[in-house]
């Protein structure tokens, strides 16, 4: 089973993101966008997991909602990964109570690490828009999102779950499923 650990977003938040791909699509650059309904922050990606120790890490995803707290965060600008001079992901930036979502990020990379995960080296917190696959379009892409960062638009959401979840992959694309969702309690 591949699987990830996620931070739902809120329906608003999916259609602020989806009318900023939109924006960006608008001159047709090779990119490979997230469908609406994937959106989400990955807290963690765990890979392979055999179902023998699925059970266990459920419970210890348990540990961790109980001792984490709700906290809010907000949508702004957009950016690219690894860097703007070779970007390879474009993505929406979020800010807000960070201390928090780190703390949760810390719980889960603690709790997890018994199983052989290893902790996060460097733990950056984004909503995925798309996998640009080659360099057709990309300079406007770059000027049409740099327009947007500085509109400095914002939309907040309350964090007050985490969920555990599959990923299928295919030739369509990856289907996301959700195993557990855990509700912060701290």
């Amino acid at each position: 089973m591949r699987l990830f650990i996620a931070i739902p977003v809120t329906d608003a938040v999916k259609d602020y993101a989806a009318s900023v791909r939109n924006e960006l699509d608008m001159n047709h650059p090779d990119v490979k966008w997230v469908e609406k309904i994937n959106y989400h922050l990955t807290l963690k990606f765990l890979g392979e997991v055999t179902p023998a120790s699925l059970d266990a890490i459920k419970k210890r995803l348990n540990t961790v909602a109980e001792i984490c707290p709700v906290f809010n965060l907000k949508t702004r600008g957009v950016g690219f990964f690894p860097n703007r001079g070779r970007p390879r992901v474009i993505w929406a930036g979020i800010f807000g109570e960070m201390d928090k979502a780190d703390f949760l990020g810390e719980r889960v990379d603690a709790y997890l690490s018994e199983f052989g995960f290893d902790p996060e080296k460097k733990r950056s917190f984004h909503l995925t828009l798309g996998r640009i696959r080659s360099d057709l379009g990309l300079a406007e892409l770059q000027l049409k999102a740099a327009g947007i960062s500085k509109r400095s638009e914002e939309h907040s959401f309350t964090v007050d779950q985490f969920l555990l979840m599959e990923s299928k992959l295919s030739s369509r694309g990856p289907h996301y499923s959700v195993l557990e969702s855990y509700r912060l309690e701290g």
